[in-house]
């Protein structure tokens, strides 16, 4: 009987094991042609549904890194790219996204041919202009400033790890789309667009390591990791550089290519680092900063140029500034990194688990879930992501505001809760996940409350300490 269970559960976790290998190689856009065609828009959601091979590729990373003798990655700068990505996909849980919904309706009204959607050459074609529309989107994003103002939530990251490539800007649908328009004009069918939108957007995530040093004469032709790294720094010499997706010969055309100089390591982050792990506050800082420089500069003409050209000009410099103004890296390398007890950071992780795990049901089981428990579910994961910022910052008003936000779940969950059910029944309450859900909520509550009285307790201790002090002196 042992035996028996012991060979069903290896079998099980061969078939899992192979299963992941086989999932893996979409990472890499080794795709046969032919599966990934479809009659219309019902596309596997790729990127979702491959999120357990980002977390192997990611564990793999790590014991690299660890091997190596380098640290894991750090749980703050970690955090904070995972709220970045989750605070993204929360708009992403009834659309596609805004490149797709823009791409279907020039599609649908300005097209001029149709092109079959199971032909090789269609498939072709798309693969290679994604790849070049990427190119043009990614280097517009560097170049105008107030598409850089969206994209720089991407670049604030001070860690080049896999993780890192959640960090993603939330309003860049907005604007990434307009340099895929003429494929829709000359007739690509939208499912096959989607499909190496998706595609290219897996391979951008495991270029983004530091555990590959380089890939030989691949690197002639495709982008890979140590490009991506020249990308990301913020050294002077690699400033708007290597702007490709899947291929680098663009940059090599377009004269923006960059070769990694091992007599240079990239330090990454922005040229003007940002001291927050808030998601918000990460996707729309620089949106301020750009406003009071508008506000700042003399003329009308010069104030309307701003947002139009790139991050570092002003009246009088060329369109994208000097590059001398570009600040030197000073060595060693310090980064922002606020202590925080190993309680706090145990307790960070845990709600940031139990938030993915319902940013999952969430976003899977939308299509069975009313209006207003989507947007419940919604605001509840962007509240969570609000407060574990600040939990790492070491805020003093996070843990008031952590136990307040666990109250109103608790408060709601019957709105809330059946986002971990399919079928919504009775007995939905007995499941493992829900019953979790309620515990981990219920004992964060009186860890708060506890926390917040101990810290009142202090603080009159040391009130009434110093209305002693203060008395005897008067007496004396």
């Amino acid at each position: 009987m042992a035996t028996t269970t012991i060979t069903t559960m290896f079998e099980l976790f061969s078939q899992n094991f192979w299963q992941l290998i086989n999932e893996t190689r979409y990472f890499f856009y080794l795709a046969n042609p032919y599966e990934t065609m479809f009659p219309d828009m019902n596309v596997p959601r790729y990127v979702s549904e491959m999120f357990h091979v980002f977390i192997f590729l990611a564990v793999i990373e790590n014991i690299i890194r660890f091997c190596r003798g380098k640290t894991i990655i750090r749980l703050n700068d970690s955090i904070a790219s995972i709220s970045s990505g989750l605070v993204q996909d929360c708009f992403r849980i009834h659309i596609r996204s805004l490149e797709v919904f823009c791409y279907c309706h020039v599609f649908e009204h300005f097209r001029l041919t149709t092109l079959p959607w199971n032909s090789l050459s269609t498939w072709l074609y798309c693969f290679i202009f994604v790849d070049f529309g990427f190119y043009w989107a990614h280097r517009l994003a560097h170049e105008v400033n107030f598409i850089w103002a969206i994209h720089q939530a991407h670049h604030s990251g001070e860690d080049f790890t896999l993780v890192a490539a959640l960090r993603q800007a939330v309003l860049q649908p907005f604007t990434a789309w307009i340099t895929y328009v003429p494929m829709a004009v000359i007739g690509i069918p939208p499912q096959t667009f989607l499909v190496h939108l998706q595609l290219t957007e897996l391979y951008m995530l495991w270029i983004h390591t530091e555990a590959i040093k380089s890939l030989g004469y691949l690197e002639l032709i495709f982008n890979c990791p140590s490009h991506h790294r020249v990308h990301h720094a913020r050294n002077r010499k690699y400033i708007d550089k290597n702007y490709g997706a899947l291929f680098i010969f663009w940059d090599k055309l377009f004269g923006t290519y960059e070769e990694e100089d091992p007599n240079e390591p990239p330090v990454y982050g922005l040229v003007h680092p940002v001291e927050s792990y808030d998601p918000f506050y990460l996707q729309f800082h620089a949106w301020i900063s750009m406003y009071h420089n508008i506000q700042q500069t003399q003329g009308l003409w010069n104030k309307f140029c701003i947002p139009f050209k790139g991050p570092g000009w002003a009246p009088g410099k060329p369109r994208l500034g000097y590059i001398d103004e570009i600040p030197e890296i000073k060595q060693p390398v310090e980064y922002w990194n606020p202590k925080i007890s190993m309680w706090k950071k145990i307790y960070v992780v845990w709600h940031s688990a139990i938030i993915v795990i319902f940013y999952h049901e969430l976003s899977t089981k939308s299509d069975q879930l009313t209006q207003i428990r989507i947007f419940l579910g919604v605001v509840c994961i962007l509240a969570t992501l609000t407060t574990m910022g600040s939990w790492l910052e070491n805020k003093e008003k996070a843990i008031r505001m952590e136990g307040i936000r666990c109250a109103v779940f608790l408060l709601l969950e019957k709105y809330l809760i059946p986002l971990t059910s399919i079928n919504e029944m009775d007995s939905s309450f007995q499941s493992p996940i829900i019953l979790t859900f309620r515990i981990t909520y219920l004992i964060s509550i009186i860890i708060c409350t506890f926390y917040e009285l101990f810290c009142l307790a202090i603080n009159l201790f040391k009130h009434l300490k110093l209305q002693f002090k203060q008395t005897k002196l008067h007496v004396n």
